[in-house]
């Protein structure tokens, strides 16, 4: 008898979940549907020709010198040539909307994954993991980026996420490969690559699964290496877009809006303070005697995808978008930091405006004082969460793992 009412209570909480699902996609798709026609500067100076060539050409076209011209200015590595080959398929007529729906499919698994590491800190209810995956879906940030800009960023962030719920969940064999995957789409992923120092410095990770990492990136150039694209092109795709900026800082709400551009070719140093930042924080970890349980990873997550796109120069806004998306997981782990995702979006926003419409509601420069504020507070209870202040520590109880 309980075992037939534990499957009755299975099988109405598989339809409950289903009817979520499709009703959460379906008024999403409605609210991405005034976009589609949308067409960037992006699309209009880049996307259109890439698909454009890769609908006459195929897959093969991915060997031709076309691509040393126009790829490495926004830097999209071959894998996402290998999404939009497969779009091209199913969409030869429409560059607009073969290149969006890669990205508005990629919003959906980014929800779905955003649900998965909620729903590990509240397992006994849906109701706060479904909550957490609307609003990643509805996110202003997230529908602006894969319909307006036709940007890639909710795939490489939608590894990301599936990175930390890997490191949540105590599965780092696939937290590795998921991170492998999202730095193949773009070198943001980096942004979350201090964790993972922070994390070794106390022996939370194994090292070994570092070399994961380089195979699965590896790994993902060989089809185009195979097809005759030569393999010292495909490594150089990332430092070669970091050789074409002129920028300290673009359309971007960060550090560099405080610096004249002139000093651009001093962005060097802004790296390596950048660097200095990660190891001082890797020791504060590594010197604290608190417990790692899986909020302050949460945490570390959070103050690494935020911190990095602001102390690093040659940013432009779309980098803030894993900060916008892991800021939502956290405060749903801490409720009483609501207003992070709130901030992070807002300062996005301003970016994407200008960029998208041309339009500027505050300047950027008094802009940058919104993740500023936000990352002394963050860091400020960091610190008191690692014991260095009188207050004392976050206590939430770590989530249970997952059966």
């Amino acid at each position: 008898m309980k075992i037939t009412l534990l499957a009755i209570g299975d099988k109405k909480r598989f339809i409950g979940n289903s009817l979520f699902w499709l009703n959460a996609i379906l008024l999403a798709l409605i609210v991405r549907l005034p976009w589609v026609s949308f067409a960037s500067h992006d699309f209009h100076n880049h996307l259109n020709s890439w698909y454009e060539f890769i609908v006459n050409n195929g897959i093969l076209g991915l060997k031709d010198d076309f691509w040393n011209q126009h790829v490495p200015y926004l830097y999209q590595n071959v894998p996402y040539l290998y999404l939009l080959s497969l779009s091209a398929l199913l969409f030869p007529n429409s560059a607009v909307l073969g290149i969006k729906v890669i990205s508005i499919v990629f919003d959906f698994l980014l929800s779905f994954l955003v649900y998965k590491c909620v729903r590990l800190k509240y397992s006994n209810t849906e109701t706060v993991p479904h909550l957490a995956a609307l609003v990643t879906l509805f996110a202003p940030t997230v529908i602006l980026n894969s319909t307006a800009w036709a940007g890639a960023d909710s795939i490489y962030t939608t590894f990301l996420v599936a990175c930390l719920y890997g490191l949540l969940s105590r599965r780092q064999i696939w937290a590795f490969i998921a991170f492998g995957l999202s730095l193949s789409f773009k070198p943001q992923a980096l942004f979350l690559a201090p964790l993972f120092l922070w994390l070794l410095t106390r022996r939370q990770v194994n090292w070994r699964y570092f070399l994961l990492t380089p195979l699965v990136y590896l790994s993902l150039l060989i089809p185009a290496w195979a097809i005759g694209r030569p393999l010292g092109e495909l490594l150089s795709i990332y430092p070669n877009h970091v050789n074409s900026r002129r920028e300290l800082a673009g359309n971007i709400a960060n550090l560099y809006k405080w610096i004249p551009n002139r000093y651009f070719s001093w962005y060097p140093v802004g790296i390596a303070f950048a660097a200095l930042v990660v190891i001082v924080i890797a020791l504060l970890v590594y010197k604290s005697r608190v417990e790692m349980t899986e909020n302050l990873v949460i945490y570390l997550a959070t103050f690494s995808v935020l911190i990095m796109p602001f102390i690093l120069p040659l940013m432009i806004a779309r980098y803030y978008f894993p900060a916008d998306v892991i800021a939502i997981v956290f405060a749903f782990y801490f409720p009483k930091y609501w207003f992070t995702p709130v901030i992070m979006g807002m300062t996005s926003l301003l970016g994407y405006f200008i960029f998208l419409f041309g339009v500027t509601l505050i300047p950027l420069m008094w802009a940058a004082f919104l993740p500023l504020a936000l990352i002394a507070v963050l860091g400020r209870q960091l610190l008191q969460t690692l014991g260095y202040l009188s207050s004392s520590p976050i206590n939430i109880p770590s989530p249970s793992p997952p059966v």
